[in-house]
């Protein structure tokens, strides 16, 4: 099984939330091996955009209206729209993620419809990366931090 990475070519502060599983990639690690699980933030998103050849992976986590399309086995989006694979029905604290169709966990777990209490110390974090992080922590360990 390949590991699990994220890419914020933007260098942003919120990559510490996210699980200690997932490596932080540059462009040049970016096409070094197919992950398991590919994060891509909305800078990364536009970064990519601009490359000639596209990473693999076999689960992308990025956010919604990315407009990125990539031979894989799932692409989960985010965002705070109904059609959203993860979206928040709160906002406040503790805010609340929301899984609105069954995905599946790197390591085969599935995961079903449900809302969950995320840690409240994440309501500091703006929609987009509060959700990546979610999304990023049930997609590789089919659960959240306490």
């Amino acid at each position: 099984m390949g590991s699990s990475a994220y890419y914020c070519p933007c260098g942003a502060q919120w990559h510490r939330y996210l699980p200690p599983s997932l490596v932080r990639v540059d462009d040049t690690t970016l096409f070094s091996r197919r992950w398991e699980l590919l994060v891509l933030s909305a800078a990364a998103v536009a970064r990519l955009a601009t490359l000639p050849c596209l990473p693999r992976c076999r689960t992308v986590l990025l956010p919604q209206g990315a407009g990125l399309c990539l031979p894989v086995r799932q692409t989960v989006d985010c965002g705070l729209s109904r059609r959203s694979s993860l979206t928040l029905s709160s906002l406040s604290s503790p805010p609340v993620l929301c899984v609105q169709r069954r995905l599946t966990a790197v390591d085969g777990t599935l995961l079903d419809i449900q809302d969950i209490p995320l840690p409240c110390r994440w309501s500091q974090l703006p929609p987009e990366p509060l959700l990546l992080t979610a999304g990023a922590w049930l997609l590789t360990a089919a659960s959240l931090p306490d």
